[in-house]
């Protein structure tokens, strides 16, 4: 945990207001049974999405084989990025993944609150629709940074323009 404390120190983020961990994995398609993670980044934030400390950042190995099992989508979309080709040049396992850096201290840090940001969206989205259109628009570049970066942006748009405080009445 001394290496996770550093990192905190370094932006004057105390372990205790880190408050929110964003990890994204990126994989070779949607059905948890057969595709495999091809990326994964993690960020963590203080609680008003202002401090941040970045990593790990992570891209694993996956043999051709796999890569060609990809559906037509993540094979289109996963070249066009460059992540297949990284991922067939990364020597990082997916054993080694899970053990490298802070993977389990964050999992005991953070384990007891999950926000899918895309869940978040869709009910700014139904319940506050015009306000919600002026959301920051994704890049869509299907990297696991990228996308924690513009989760971000886009809940601190929420925070301020639809999850603010109503002005008090005296």
């Amino acid at each position: 945990m001394n290496q996770l404390s550093n990192a905190f120190s370094l932006l004057e983020l105390d372990v205790e207001d880190a408050r929110e961990q964003i990890t994204v994995p990126t994989a070779s398609g949607l059905n948890i049974e057969v595709d495999r993670i091809l990326e994964i980044a993690c960020v963590i934030t203080d609680g008003n999405l202002t401090k941040s400390v970045e990593g790990p950042h992570l891209v694993i190995h996956q043999t051709k084989e796999c890569l060609d099992k990809m559906g037509e989508w993540c094979q289109e979309h996963h070249s066009a990025s460059g992540l297949t080709k990284n991922v067939l040049r990364s020597k990082i396992s997916e054993q080694e993944a899970e053990k490298r850096k802070y993977m389990p201290n964050l999992a005991v840090l953070f384990s007891h609150v999950v926000v899918d940001v895309s869940s978040v969206k869709a009910l700014c989205l139904r319940w506050y629709p015009r306000d919600s259109k002026k959301a920051p628009q994704k890049e869509n570049k299907h990297r696991a940074m990228d996308d924690i970066k513009e989760s971000i942006a886009e809940l601190k748009f929420y925070k301020e323009h639809i999850f603010k405080p109503s002005k008090s009445r005296k």
